[in-house]
């Protein structure tokens, strides 16, 4: 008698393994065994800001980003610290914010976890096929499959990454192993309100969440999360409702929010996270607002803003600010216009998520050297009545740009470099050979040594 195959048995099994192994949420701040709030930012010379912004690019840009940090690591940094010892350090070592999106947020992470072991991202994440390894995770192990297709398990394409970039590039740690200096900035995009969301405390907080137990490996996860490659990483909003008419804040916003649309949006992330409906949020590629992590510098010089206390600061007056700007945007060689058929989907999605975004990219970097500009021209203003800004130098605006390679054929070769998560060897030694360049040759990098040297 032939018999007939258990399908019951399939199912079971199968639905016992999506029951199992459901997706990394983040942790309600009252479920969690031990709340470790990050502690507040520990500069080491505290007469000196340092702000680094890692660009998206895939792996292209996590190369180069690590590059620059290697070549940072060389550059002699020395100081006096409150005690009067003479400290020696690196440029590197003395960065006090770094701030990365989607590939770049790899590198900026990684740094914060293996800065004085540099050679262990390039051998987990930068000289591997991490796109093969993403597709190998679809169907191995072989419940894998399963796992993304049944409906109830919630379980998705930005999981499989997620899990190999926790296992196998960060080694399981959470922003609770991360150390105090220099702070980490990674940043996604919130879908629902179109802007930008953090993975800092701060951001967890609107949802009463705690920040300490999520993985870093996720959060750049949903940094990366490139819309149709990857599906948006989900958190869990655990806020509850409060009365917003109590809120100042919130009411002084609400009163200029049809004229202000900073205050506009303010408004509205607080009623988000504010209304008990909105269970859930879901985060996208922070490229899709800003594919330079540079929005988060310029509210820096803001009011509250980290640049502005500090040169505020009569205590420790600020005397040199240096940011840095690594952006591995590429110039794609589009031929559509030169056709009379319209442009395939992948040039769209090449004009309105990367070309349009890179233009707008482009302004924040020369908005914010129109800030430092006025900074340092107030300072030189009211130098002899403002004790907090007599010693100020002429900020130190650094961009390291593949738009900058001198060698024609050289830079050619730069803008093929595709957004992906893998580059050929050859690709990666012309990474190594150009950065260095750039890094020497940036203007204001070349002031900076000579400042650094006496």
């Amino acid at each position: 008698m032939k018999r007939s195959f258990p399908y019951f048995l399939l199912l079971t099994v199968t639905i016992l393994v999506c029951a199992t192994c459901a997706p990394v949420y983040n942790k309600q701040k009252a479920n969690v065994e031990k709340q470790v709030r990050p502690p507040a930012v520990v500069q080491k010379d505290d007469q000196t800001l340092i702000f680094v912004a890692l660009s998206g690019g895939g792996t292209r840009a996590a190369a180069m980003s690590w590059k620059a940090l290697e070549e940072f690591k060389k550059i002699p940094y020395a100081y006096t610290d409150k005690a009067g010892h003479e400290i020696m350090s690196t440029l590197a070592d003395e960065i006090d914010y770094i701030s990365g999106i989607s590939g770049g947020s790899f590198a900026a992470a990684a740094f914060c976890l293996y800065k004085d072991k540099m050679d262990v991202f390039r051998k987990q994440f930068i000289n591997r096929n991490i796109e093969r390894g993403l597709f190998t995770g679809l169907f191995w192990p072989p419940w894998q499959g399963l796992r993304v297709l049944y409906p109830g398990s919630h379980y998705d394409r930005i999981h499989v990454a997620s899990e190999l970039y926790d296992s196998e590039v960060f080694d399981k740690k959470t922003f609770a192993d991360l150390p105090p200096h220099p702070v980490l900035w990674i940043h996604a995009t919130h879908l629902a309100l179109g802007n930008r969301f953090t993975f800092t405390q701060d951001y967890f907080d609107l949802l009463d969440s705690d920040l300490s137990h999520y993985p870093v490996a996720y959060a750049c996860a949903a940094s990366s999360a490139f819309p149709i490659l990857l599906s948006p990483m989900t958190l869990v909003n655990y806020g509850g409702t409060e009365a917003l008419s109590n809120d100042v804040m919130y009411e002084m916003a609400k009163l200029n929010a049809r004229d202000d649309i900073e205050k506009d949006f303010y408004c509205r992330m607080r009623e988000f996270y504010n209304d008990k409906t909105n269970r859930y949020m879901h985060l996208a590629d922070g490229g899709l607002v800003d594919n330079q992590g540079l929005q988060a510098i310029i509210d820096q010089f803001d009011t509250n803003g980290i640049i502005n206390r500090k040169l505020n600061d009569r205590d420790n007056p600020l005397k040199r600010l240096i940011i840095i700007n690594v952006n591995a945007g590429v110039v794609s060689d589009e031929k559509s216009c030169k056709k009379k058929s319209a442009p395939g989907i992948g040039s769209v999605v090449e004009y309105t998520m990367t070309t349009s975004l890179d233009i707008l990219s482009a302004k924040r970097w020369m908005a914010i050297k129109q800030l430092a500009d006025e900074v340092y021209k107030a300072a030189i203003d009211l130098r002899s009545s403002t004790p907090s800004l007599a010693n100020l130098e002429k900020p130190y605006i650094i961009e390291i740009n593949f738009r900058k390679v001198k060698d024609d054929k050289m830079r050619a070769e730069c803008n093929k470099l595709p957004t992906s998560f893998h580059l050929t060897k050859e690709q990666i030694e012309l990474i190594d050979a150009v950065v260095p360049k750039l890094v020497d040759e940036d203007p204001d990098m070349i002031r900076l040594k000579g400042v650094l040297k006496h």
